[in-house]
């Protein structure tokens, strides 16, 4: 569906906690499968060191959605499944939203927790 460089957080820090943790670049990322029946949108974040990444992972985990602007018109606007999993790997942030509607409902548990796996190793071997 799409992919977005940005050099740096500014614009997707909807709190301020990217900045606050000094959030140095991210990449965002929007998917479509089973005919559109589901979508997805995952923001990658680089940060200064782990530490600095899970900190700021823990403090989006506990703010609201808006915390993060994310491409909210890559997703569906009436769903049957919709949530968001964060986690860190490293100095990066994975964050993957996923919604899907009656029709594919039952496959987006298993999508979602593949794509956010996926990505998440992907960092775990980079920059060995």
């Amino acid at each position: 569906m799409g992919g977005w460089t940005y050099d740096s957080c500014d614009g997707l820090d909807g709190k301020g906690e990217l900045a606050e943790h000094n959030c140095e670049r991210a990449v965002e990322l929007a998917y479509s499968a089973y005919a559109g029946h589901l979508k997805a949108v995952q923001v990658i974040m680089t940060f200064p060191d782990e530490t600095a990444a899970k900190t700021a992972s823990t403090r989006l985990n506990k703010l609201p959605s808006n915390a993060l602007k994310w491409r909210r018109d890559q997703v569906l606007d009436t769903f049957d499944y919709g949530k968001i999993r964060s986690g860190t790997v490293k100095k990066y942030v994975v964050l993957t939203v996923v919604t899907a509607d009656r029709t594919a409902r039952a496959k987006a548990t298993k999508f979602h927790h593949y794509l956010q796996a996926d990505h998440k190793n992907y960092f775990l071997f980079r920059d060995l």
